[in-house]
């Protein structure tokens, strides 16, 4: 039973943003949540939140890339400074993205679609999956070491993780789930407003964090770079994750779309950082 189509405006907004909120990251979201919500068993809507993720996914990114490069400031060495903003940003998620990273890995180890279903069904870890975590983060640290600016890595950060999530709701959208069950076909089919709404903010999201954190000595070319071009990397991740959920898989689970989250992340940063190494 859900009471979202009762709430007004305001109150709907505060329940997307704490089903977004509580989703994606581990803080607590008691105190957003509207009174008909709180000690009530009432299902969260969670498709309905979509809208926000891309806002979500962007706060992280500015926190992991801004907190990097403050701790760099502080003479802390690059790399420690690094890992140290990693760990907050684990911390803040829970891993999410990064478990399903490591479950989608170990599950091309199976032959069938079924045993692959299985494997990610596993709790425990395999060789794939603890490589696939190590050179993610290996990735991601050699990135957020080589940034110095505050600026420029709260926008690198932010645009990357704002895409991420922009990029397995592309997926979500291409293929059907694998599974009958699960937090993955709860999403199924996703409200087509909401989704357009997640898409078109998350280009303005990024269009809005350019024009306030970029460099102002750089030239307007760069404004492309930092939008179509990471556009562009998001939606080829995102089609090639689909593509290789509906062979192997048949569709999405929730490991494939955060291996798409932690995957689209990598390149992106990787991507954006080379025009400044």
């Amino acid at each position: 039973m859900t009471f979202s189509g009762s709430l007004s405006i305001l109150d709907r907004l505060r329940l997307h943003l704490a089903c977004g909120v509580g989703l994606l990251t581990r803080i607590p979201v008691g105190w957003l949540l509207p009174t008909t919500y709180k000690n009530s068993s009432a299902a969260w809507p969670l498709a309905q939140s979509i809208w926000c993720w891309p806002l979500i996914g962007m706060g992280i990114g500015v926190f992991t890339g801004g907190l990097s490069a403050v701790l760099q400031l502080s003479h802390i060495p690059p790399l420690a400074a690094a890992g140290i903003a990693l760990g907050a940003q684990i911390l803040v998620t829970g891993g999410l993205h990064e478990d399903g990273l490591a479950d989608t890995a170990d599950s091309s180890g199976g032959i069938t679609s079924e045993r692959k279903l299985e494997i990610m069904r596993d709790s425990r870890i395999g060789s794939y999956g603890v490589l696939a975590l190590c050179l993610a983060i290996l990735i991601r640290a050699g990135v957020l070491a080589s940034i110095h600016s505050i600026a420029l890595a709260c926008l690198i950060c932010g645009i990357a993780d704002c895409l991420a999530r922009g990029a397995f709701l592309i997926v979500t959208k291409t293929v059907p789930p694998a599974r009958p069950d699960g937090l993955a076909r709860s999403l199924y089919p996703l409200p087509q407003q909401n989704l357009a709404v997640a898409l078109v903010g998350t280009l303005c999201l990024c269009t809005l964090l350019t024009v306030f954190l970029i460099p102002a000595f750089l030239a307007p070319a760069y404004f492309l770079i930092f939008i179509a071009l990471p556009a562009l990397l998001a939606l080829t991740i995102a089609l090639l994750i689909a593509r290789y959920a509906k062979r192997k898989l048949g569709g999405y689970t929730g490991d494939i779309l955060g291996g798409c989250a932690v995957l689209t992340e990598c390149v992106i940063m990787t991507v954006l950082s080379a025009f400044f190494y």
